[in-house]
């Protein structure tokens, strides 16, 4: 097992920074400072992020997708929204029906172009809530329930498997997945449990390994699919929340980090990280619908 430090990038220190991931194409670092309801572009310097573009989408931002048309997807407070390439940004409805006291959180976009996204309770925890995919059309899925928090998402680089962390219930777990009707009667499989602190977000390498944050544990930790820790990642900052591969090679790790709950801290939580982890990541998918003439501008959600 290697043991890696990764050194703060970000002059910026953000409440909840989370959901970061690389735009090839803008040649750009994405990601969301959740409370705030921010969602930043910054320019990957060979040391240091350069934060240069935060747009303000009026509300909770839960985590930022990339869209084939050049423009953004949002998991909103309540549903989905969406940054054009000029600057429109635009609010789909809600999506999580009659749950009060919730909010969309983490997502990431499946191979083929949907976009998955998780709920959590504002209060106390429900042990409701919910995993739901989204298609471009705006048709809605529940692809799992029962989930005290739903977190990290990603997909193995055949695009066969899902990933998914329940938070709170200390797992990663994994089920079949493809471009045709998700089987709800096929249980969800524990990976791996029992992590010595929080699981949060979640990337997956090119070779198929799992990289898992540590919220509370100042670390990412690499998983084989056998379970086996394979190397950690330190940071300077307690609370580590999501993992990403950036850069054009997708060669340099980037982590972010939060100060939501802490006080007198003397770390630097809130930066976000960088580490050559000797690792490559995979290319984020891209959504597949409209961010400048989005589906529920002329067609309402819908929920089989």
């Amino acid at each position: 097992m290697t043991d890696f430090i990764a050194a703060a990038a970000t002059g910026a220190r953000f409440e909840l920074a989370e959901g970061v991931l690389w735009d090839d194409r803008a040649d750009l670092v994405r990601w969301v400072d959740i409370w705030k309801g921010h969602v930043h572009s910054g320019r990957l310097g060979e040391r240091f992020i350069e934060d240069i573009t935060t747009t303000d989408i009026g509300q909770t931002a839960g985590a930022v997708a990339l869209a084939e048309d050049g423009g953004l997807l949002i998991a909103a407070a309540r549903g989905l929204a969406v940054l054009a390439v000029d600057g429109t940004i635009s609010h789909g409805p809600d999506i999580l029906g009659n749950r009060g006291n919730v909010r969309l959180n983490d997502g990431a976009v499946d191979p083929q172009g949907r976009f998955v996204v998780g709920s959590l309770a504002l209060g106390p925890e429900t042990g409701t809530e919910e995993l739901l995919r989204v298609s471009p059309d705006g048709t809605v899925e529940t692809l799992r329930s029962g989930i005290r928090l739903s977190n990290g998402i990603a997909f193995s680089p055949d695009g066969h498997t899902i990933y998914h962390v329940d938070t709170l219930a200390n797992t990663l777990s994994s089920h079949s997945y493809g471009p045709g009707a998700f089987d709800l009667d096929e249980p969800w499989r524990t990976v791996l449990a029992d992590f010595p602190a929080y699981p949060d977000g979640l990337t997956v390498s090119a070779d198929g390994t799992l990289w898992v944050a540590q919220w509370g544990g100042s670390s990412i930790r690499r998983h084989a699919l056998s379970g086996e820790l394979l190397d950690v990642v330190h940071v300077d900052a307690t609370q580590a929340s999501c993992p990403a591969f950036v850069g054009p090679n997708l060669d340099t790790l980037a982590i972010t980090t939060a100060q939501e709950g802490l006080s007198g801290w003397t770390d630097e939580s809130g930066a976000i990280f960088l580490v050559d982890a000797d690792a490559k990541g995979l290319p984020p998918h891209r959504w597949l619908g409209s961010t400048a003439a989005p589906s529920w501008l002329h067609k309402k959600e819908t929920r089989p």
